[in-house]
């Protein structure tokens, strides 16, 4: 199994449309977070955090590359449960690198938002299979995440938000295949090992230090989704 390029499935105006429009959202995600409402009321004595900026460039980014990927598929009927990963995927890292916690008020709604958005493409296609398998790759990625947790000591840095982030995730991907699901586990760890060993090698971390685990899982599923992986046989 090795990753492909990705090919373009959507014509050029389109993806710089999509672009245009996630920056757009972004700006109205940096005002909606930038007074950090999402704390709790122990969290609240805190610095707020220094930049949202990037958040315009993060959604701008991930709409654009997703309609590059998958635009154009399933009649475009696939392509706005994949742009709503990427504007919550955004607003979960700032929230996580923030306050290490991933809010049930927006995970939890996730499921069956992301559910019935995968709906539509599995009706237009008639792919009820695909659906069935999202099902039982949030399933699984659960499992595996919730497991992690408990076995692994401290819970590895995984939180409970992380393992129902994980469902969300598996919901997403598994619609396109297991390969997604799979690749976007690996990326996870690889990105997540990555960042602590540069946060350690630069003394803004030691061994003991919580390091937000969400940002890595959201990095690694765009990695899925941006890269078909093939099967490499005989």
């Amino acid at each position: 199994m090795i990753l492909g390029l990705p090919g373009q499935a959507a014509p050029w105006w389109a993806i710089i449309a999509l672009g245009l429009a996630g920056a757009a959202l972004g700006v109205l995600l940096c005002r909606v977070l930038a007074g950090a409402r999402y704390r709790q009321p122990q969290e609240r004595d805190r610095a707020l955090p220094p930049h949202t900026w990037w958040l315009v460039i993060a959604v701008a980014l991930a709409w654009a590359s997703l309609a590059f990927r998958i635009g154009g598929y399933a009649q475009w009927s696939l392509v706005p449960a994949y742009l709503f990963l990427g504007v919550i995927g955004a607003a979960l890292t700032l929230i996580d690198l923030d306050v290490h916690r991933l809010p049930d008020l927006i995970v939890l709604p996730s499921y069956p938002i992301v559910f019935v958005l995968l709906l539509v493409p599995t009706v237009v296609t008639g792919l009820w299979g695909a659906l069935l398998r999202a099902v039982l790759a949030g399933l699984a990625l659960f499992g595996v995440y919730l497991v992690l947790a408990l076995v692994s000591p401290g819970g590895g840095g995984l939180g409970f938000g992380d393992v129902k982030l994980a469902g969300v995730l598996g919901l997403a991907l598994g619609w396109l295949g297991w390969g997604p699901v799979v690749v976007s586990v690996l990326a996870a760890f690889v990105t997540g090992g990555v960042i602590a060993l540069a946060l350690l090698l630069a003394r803004r971390a030691t061994r003991s230090s919580h390091i937000a685990f969400g940002p890595s899982m959201i990095l690694g599923a765009w990695v899925a989704l941006l890269f078909p992986v093939m099967a490499i046989t005989g």
